[in-house]
């Protein structure tokens, strides 16, 4: 991604970056695929899943074109029908493959501290027709697991977690990806664990392992002899060598991310008190993949566009996550909404803003942010 410049001498900090490392790291793992002709679904993919599988403890990593293509396989592998609940604060992606799986959306509320399902608002959505939830965690602060892991039991419901944002964050200890039936990341260039793009399936499912390693070969078994209508979501061999590094250098930049949230939070709270922050649960940790601030308009006397607009104007680029939410998109316009159910979702929805974070940004960048965020404060509240 290559800078671009604003009205006067620096540069435009941009909301995220991809980390990467220089060329001359991946060369050596880009030439063996060029020499050896095999250049998908082969010695790289199979060393990455490898060792994911073993850094987050689970039995079974399958590595996929995407986390849409691994969310659809999962679902589809799991033999759902009928409707599954899911949050309509989240990215379009968590929501998509259920329908491409001819299931119902159902939007359940989440909680307005820490931005992940609620699962009072889940229960209350549960019917017989019902199959399955699908959790989110929300800019890498976990769901509260345990509660939706207690009403799957209850109520003999699938749990599947969009772990787009988390690969990395932790609840008591355990890594997400060890969470429901599977928990599927993203490796998109932003992720904190990258592979360009792609996907990984996390599972001790047996059965759903194999038909999801199946499913992203067509469903084919090796024989030519499809045994089920799959997709074309191999990963390929480059994309397996650039997420190889990402691991490699994933605990180091997990670490500045949080140095570098900590600094940030500290930072905007000195200037504005009153300022709220994404809640990280007691025992949990966070990617801090997105760093988002609330703004309170009936707190703080104006709103989170006017700081939005004022960010654009000093070359700093902040992101609405995640606005409109699903339930307000063209795409999910006919799915049915009881009024009143999604208040929190509205709510978070317009007064959350994401500001720059990623793992190499620099103090002077980070400085650049707070300076704008003083002047502006000082200009609203000197009016």
């Amino acid at each position: 991604m290559k800078k671009t410049r604003a009205k006067g001498a620096h540069p435009t900090i941009p909301v995220t970056r991809p980390t990467l490392e220089p060329y001359g790291m991946y060369a050596p793992l880009f030439e063996k695929p060029i020499q050896s002709g095999m250049l998908t679904t082969h010695a790289h993919v199979a060393d990455f899943e490898k060792r994911v599988a073993k850094y987050l403890g689970v039995k079974h990593c399958v590595a996929v074109s995407s986390c849409t293509s691994g969310l659809m396989l999962v679902l589809k592998g799991l033999g759902l029908e009928g409707e599954v609940i899911v949050p309509s604060f989240t990215f379009a992606a968590t929501a998509h493959p259920l329908v491409w799986n001819n299931l119902t959306p159902v939007f359940a509320d989440v909680e307005p501290g820490t931005y992940t399902l609620d699962p009072t608002s889940v229960e209350k959505h549960i019917t017989k027709k019902t199959s399955a939830i699908l959790a989110t965690h929300v800019f890498g602060v976990v769901c509260d697991v345990k509660k939706l892991q207690a009403l799957a039991r209850k109520y003999k419901l699938k749990l599947i977690f969009d772990a787009a944002h988390a690969f990395g964050s932790t609840q008591s200890g355990v890594r997400v990806g060890n969470f429901g039936d599977a928990e599927v990341f993203s490796l998109s260039p932003i992720k904190v664990l990258t592979a360009v793009e792609g996907g990984l399936v996390a599972t001790n499912n047996d059965t759903l392992a194999q038909y999801v390693r199946l499913g992203r070969n067509y469903g084919d078994d090796g024989t030519n002899n499809t045994l089920f209508v799959g997709l074309s979501a191999r990963m390929s061999e480059f994309h397996a060598a650039v997420g190889l590094r990402s691991l490699a250098k994933l605990p180091t930049n997990l670490k500045n991310r949080q140095t570098k949230a900590r600094y940030l939070r500290a930072g905007l709270k000195k200037i504005e008190p009153n300022l709220r922050f994404q809640i990280i649960p007691p025992h949990t940790t966070t990617t801090h993949y997105i760093f988002s601030i609330y703004i309170d308009p009936h707190v703080l006397g104006y709103t989170r566009d006017m700081l939005f607009d004022f960010l654009a104007t000093q070359g700093i680029s902040a992101r609405k996550y995640f606005y409109p939410p699903l339930h307000k998109q063209t795409a999910y316009a006919e799915v049915a909404v009881k009024k009143g159910s999604l208040v929190v979702t509205d709510t978070v929805a317009e007064n959350v803003l994401s500001l720059p974070l990623y793992s190499h940004i620099s103090k002077e960048d980070m400085d650049r942010v707070l300076h704008a965020f003083k002047e502006f404060t000082q200009n609203q509240h000197a009016h």
